[in-house]
């Protein structure tokens, strides 16, 4: 049967960095420690042995790999989708050794030219070895392919994949499988559905293995290592004693909304059954996780204004300059509870932008100025929302605070849709980086599944990864509205 874990993407992505970071940092070690050495064998009056220090190489090994992992990592390298399309894999490559090049050649010309102000016995190492650090990540190129080539075709030829069999042929079975496909490797590979009484005949790509009586018998033919229950209508059509003989004899059985969830870090609203919410794991409001939570914010919004100040200085200026009206724009959000408050951010629309009432924001909006197109990309208007973080009326990380008019409207036409408040909103958040432009009820509803699931899910390594994430996106210059 082979490993089956709800973890194999998780532990093929671990692989990956710990084996690659060992490869890289052999190689950058010995590249920048080349000319040394070759000196040290090479050279019949080269100093003695016991003169060369093998440990800076290391160190600057270990540097040079941190810096490659990094553009790695912007670059969705360790995306095992991005990652398992050899082509896509390598021209991604190329990208993350060119912007480490040029980090890694920035780096060494300040060294260089502070070489005149700092002691020689710190700068010594440093000064004019750019070029065996460049060499360095120019050799990381064709090593890296060539261990993700091997490496797929190993963790290929191993298969980790979790064999699912789904029980019904709805609309959430069809929703399932069609994740599954547009994932191309997901850990989860669909073999079949068995049909329950009242299920119409349908055609969802893949074998129907028979019907639901039969399913203990039907799993352990297949091998399934789960067992799927993706009916649309459980009542009088659950087959609760052929599922309890299945999880019995040690399959796993679990309900398609789980499964739905884990795939794609959403959780299915249109489709979910309150006793999903109620039953299942989640929704933990620890008060240990809360007070360390504000804790960050306080810390985080205090430096970042002081930080962000000679930036806010220059944002302030450049909007006046470009168009009269105010700098900041303040506006009224729904925050935790329903509580009401005024957030703030540098104006980013001409003054007139909503003469005709609530608006949507659009992609490529007609009503942004072009000083609020560059803020709005790097998320330099958000710098006074730090203040509300402040006033302990946002967080850092959490749902994004709609506006009362728009709360009211999707409230009537989207199921679940108040559950978000039940946390305060957040400067940042899973919505937001995962679902960048909301303008339709129907993205509405594509940004409460991602924040239910984020409400499910909150605890301090989330908000970790969602802030990493976020960074990523600024970097990037993938845009929000």
């Amino acid at each position: 049967m082979g490993l089956t874990s709800d973890n194999a993407l998780t532990l093929r992505r671990i692989a990956l960095i710990l084996g690659e970071t060992v490869l890289l940092v052999l190689v950058c070690t010995f590249v920048t420690a080349f000319r040394d050495l070759l000196d040290l064998w090479s050279i019949p009056d080269a100093p003695d042995g016991s003169a060369f220090d093998g440990r800076r190489f290391v160190w600057r090994g270990i540097a040079l790999t941190l810096v490659c992992q990094i553009c790695f990592m912007l670059q969705d390298l360790y995306d095992w989708r991005v990652t398992s399309n050899a082509n896509q894999t390598g021209v991604k490559l190329l990208e993350s050794i060119f912007y480490a090049v040029v980090v890694v050649a920035g780096v060494h010309f300040a060294i260089d030219a502070g070489a005149s102000l700092i002691p020689p016995e710190i700068t010594a190492p440093y000064v004019n070895r750019g070029w065996t650090s460049i060499a360095a990540l120019v050799a990381v190129l064709p090593v890296a392919h060539c261990y993700r080539i091997l490496f797929h075709w190993v963790f290929g030829a191993w298969r980790l994949n979790d064999r699912v069999l789904l029980v019904g042929s709805g609309s959430m079975a069809r929703t399932l499988i069609d994740e599954i496909r547009r994932l191309r490797d997901p850990a989860y590979e669909i073999v079949g559905f068995v049909r329950c009484d009242d299920d119409a005949p349908a055609d969802l790509g893949v074998p129907c293995l028979g019907d639901a009586k039969e399913l203990s018998a039907i799993a352990a033919k297949v091998r399934a290592d789960r067992v799927v229950v993706a009916l649309d209508e459980r009542r009088g059509n659950l087959p609760v004693i052929e599922l309890l003989e299945c999880r019995l004899s040690g399959v796993r059985v679990q309900e398609a909304e789980a499964l739905y969830e884990r795939l794609t870090g959403k959780i299915a609203v249109q489709r979910l059954r309150p006793s999903y919410l109620v039953f299942n794991d989640g929704f933990t409001q620890g008060r240990i996780t809360f007070a360390v939570k504000r804790l960050s914010d306080l810390l985080l919004s205090s430096i970042g204004l002081l930080l962000a100040a000679p930036i806010a200085a220059l944002t302030a200026l450049a909007i006046r300059i470009e168009s009269p009206g105010p700098v900041f724009y303040g506006q009224k959000r729904v925050g935790k509870d329903g509580h009401v408050f005024t957030v703030w951010k540098f104006r980013s629309m001409r003054t007139d932008a909503e003469k005709g009432g609530p608006q949507w924001a659009a992609r490529n909006d007609a009503r942004v100025t072009r000083v609020g197109r560059f803020i709005r990309l790097t998320r330099i208007d958000e710098i006074p929302q730090m203040w509300n973080v402040l006033r302990n009326e946002m967080s850092f990380v959490g749902p994004r605070p709609e506006r009362p008019f728009f709360v009211e409207e999707l409230h009537k036409q989207i199921p679940y849709y108040m559950e978000r408040l039940i946390v305060k909103p957040g400067l940042t958040g899973w919505a937001q980086i995962n679902y960048q432009y909301g303008s339709s009820v129907e993205d509405a509803v594509t940004k409460l599944q991602y924040d239910l699931w984020y409400i499910k899910n909150l605890s301090i390594f989330v908000d970790l990864l969602i802030v990493l994430r976020t960074i990523k996106v600024i970097v990037l210059r993938r845009g929000a509205n």
